[in-house]
């Protein structure tokens, strides 16, 4: 089972960067995976400014994505640049999410 997830991150997202599977669960309905983005970081889409600072997280359920039953964890970042006026941003992983998307 331990090299199944690997397998299964190339098979369900070929195109898809800086993704990590968390669980694969499969019963006879249904076949639901958790995924994470595997980055340090994301840039914030307001003034371009790098953050690691996560100030929270949540799960997405996209529906227009390459599997469905897919739970995405994606983290909200506090923007540092003070001019900026985004306080906080939802990192985007490029294939799967995008602002406002169902």
């Amino acid at each position: 089972m331990d090299d199944l997830v690997p397998r299964l991150e190339g098979l369900l997202f070929p195109s898809v960067a800086g993704v990590a599977v968390l669980s694969v669960d499969v019963n006879v309905d249904s076949v639901n995976v958790e995924v994470k983005s595997s980055a340090t970081g994301h840039s914030c889409p307001g003034c371009g400014s790098w953050s690691t600072r996560v100030h929270s997280s949540y799960l997405r359920f996209p529906v227009d994505g390459p599997v469905g039953g897919l739970s995405l964890r994606v983290r909200r970042f506090v923007c540092g640049n003070s001019s900026c006026g985004r306080r906080t941003f939802v990192e985007q992983i490029v294939g799967l999410t995008r602002r406002h998307g169902r």
